[in-house]
């Protein structure tokens, strides 16, 4: 059997996806980094994958260099980030093996400019990459899993709708092929999950919402929830209360804002609760140092 077959046929059997969104602001590029390091503790080969055209890693661990390329770092997991252009332009040197070919066709000015303004192209390019090593497209990728940091949630629906649309605009044809080909990789539970980060509070909690409905409308698919920033409260309520009464004021205050920081929690995590089978909770970690954070988040859900 020739080698890339071989290697082919292992990324299909095993590999798993995992995509983690969440409304702007909650921490999710965090908790994706606490997943990918809590499934490298495990033993697992992990690719984190940040995508679009800004790096919040970049900055995050202090890298010199981020880009299509996966590069190893200290919290044993490897990290890459895709955006659509090097998605597309990996998968099509792939195939033309020449890149003064791909320079020719996709470098120019008029090129780019239709790539840039075509409906969901961009995203299908990145979902391309994301599902090539299960769908044996391009080079294999030779990890068990792939923590994907996804975007936002209103834009993370329109990537996940994007094969769809590819396929109801073309329908035939090697486009049309790939689109229904991703979809069906995107809604295989065996193959890919998805995980949404939240904090306990009604903004958030509402989005995430509307977000598994929308989700379950265009991939048929159940979402994962996790708590980020929860704040330990390790005072009974009724004890609480008992301080809220008491002087000095500092401390009255103090003991207010905890009482009402638990009720909230508490409020959220109910409804939670209600709508999904189980919420992970990742505690508010007071540190800035990065591999700290990761750390805490990843063993936070290892106990999920």
């Amino acid at each position: 059997m020739p080698q890339n077959q071989a290697r082919w046929d292992s990324a299909l059997s095993s590999q798993k996806i995992l995509f983690v969104s969440g409304k702007g602001g909650v921490g999710k590029s965090l908790i994706a980094a606490g997943v990918a390091r809590q499934q490298a503790n495990a033993g697992r080969r992990v690719l984190l994958v940040e995508i679009g055209d800004n790096s919040y890693y970049r900055d995050f661990f202090g890298l010199e260099r981020l880009d299509y390329r996966p590069q190893s770092t200290e919290l044993g997991f490897d990290l890459a980030m895709w955006s659509g252009e090097t998605s597309l332009k990996d998968y099509v040197l792939y195939y033309l093996r020449i890149e003064r070919v791909f320079r020719l066709f996709f470098a120019n000015k008029v090129m780019r400019a239709l790539i840039n303004v075509a409906p969901g192209l961009n995203e299908i390019s990145i979902l391309g990459k994301i599902t090539s090593g299960v769908r044996r497209i391009g080079p294999p990728l030779l990890y068990d899993l792939i923590v994907v940091d996804c975007y936002a949630t209103g834009h993370a629906l329109a990537l996940f709708r994007a094969p769809r649309g590819i396929f109801d605009a073309i329908g035939v044809g090697p486009m049309g092929t790939q689109s229904r080909e991703i979809e069906a990789v995107l809604q295989d539970p065996m193959i890919c999950g998805y995980a949404v980060v939240t904090l306990l509070e009604e903004m958030p909690v509402t989005e995430t919402l509307e977000f598994r409905d929308e989700l379950r409308r265009v991939l048929g698919v159940e979402l994962a929830v996790i708590a980020n920033k929860v704040m330990p409260v390790p005072v009974a309520s009724h004890e609480l209360e008992a301080l809220t009464a008491i002087d000095p004021g500092g401390l009255r205050e103090f003991a207010k804002y905890l009482s009402a920081t638990a009720r909230r929690q508490n409020q959220y995590l109910e409804i939670l609760s209600r709508e999904f089978k189980g919420v992970g909770q990742v505690p508010l970690v007071f540190s800035n140092d990065p591999k700290e954070l990761v750390e805490a988040a990843g063993e936070a859900l290892r106990q999920v």
